[in-house]
């Protein structure tokens, strides 16, 4: 399909300029991303579609006085936090119990249905005690995460899910660098101490608990604090 080829510059020109081919790939390319962090931020799949879809409304209402700068999945990140941010504060409580199913399937590899945005590490491991160990590791940081307050759980899912740097996860939030960066620090350290608790007896703690946390994560440095975090407490293994 021609549509398939066009940059993210003439995409967004011919979504101004009305075409619907161009609005279904602008879904097409972000669909899924959107509703991983929607569900991820919401605590629920059943709010995350509601906020997609107003997510995409909202964009195409304001398509005309949009530029492309830095992106268009930055500019429709933003709009997405802040409407699941509304859509927690009309609709607190629990998480969502389909929610917990997601998590399960992403645990056991589903192969037929796209991941949730749950920390994993992606790449198989050959014992299946490490395995079945990992994957519990990886289910309790999503809980832990879910767990979080809402703007602590954003930070923490825009710097350690999506994988963006301070400066960009800043913006998407509509927040001062430094407010940010406290939002994380807290969000961090309320992750870590939830770890310490749910983490298998047999998961070591410390240190390579902190890495086998990062790999999940696919993130470099939270291991790093993590590790600075863990330091002070950390235990023997348990055989």
């Amino acid at each position: 399909m021609e549509q398939r080829g066009w940059d993210e510059r003439e995409l967004v020109r011919r979504c101004k300029e009305g075409s619907e081919a161009a609005y279904a790939e602008l879904v097409r390319q972000h669909r899924q991303r959107l509703l991983n962090l929607a569900a991820r931020l919401t605590n629920s799949p059943h709010l995350a579609e509601d906020v997609v879809q107003e997510t995409f409304l909202a964009a195409f209402r304001s398509m005309e006085r949009f530029e492309p700068r830095p992106s268009v999945g930055a500019w429709l990140n933003a709009i997405c936090v802040r409407l699941s941010s509304r859509a927690v504060s009309r609709s607190p409580g629990r998480r969502d119990d389909s929610l917990d199913r997601m998590l399960d399937a992403d645990v056991a590899g589903d192969p037929g249905r796209p991941a949730a945005g749950v920390l994993a590490d992606g790449s198989p491991l050959a014992d299946p005690l490490a395995a079945a160990e990992a994957a519990e590791v990886r289910r309790a940081v999503a809980v832990a995460i879910g767990d979080l307050p809402f703007k602590q759980r954003t930070a923490v899912v825009l710097r350690y899910v999506v994988g963006l740097d301070y400066a960009d996860a800043a913006r998407t939030m509509d927040v001062p660098l430094n407010t940010y960066k406290s939002h994380l620090l807290r969000g961090t350290r309320a992750l870590r101490e939830a770890l310490d608790a749910h983490a298998p007896a047999t998961v070591a703690s410390g240190a390579e608990a902190a890495r086998i946390e990062a790999q999940a994560a696919g993130a470099a440095d939270v291991a790093a604090a993590a590790a600075s975090a863990a330091a002070s407490t950390e235990r023997p293994v348990l055989s």
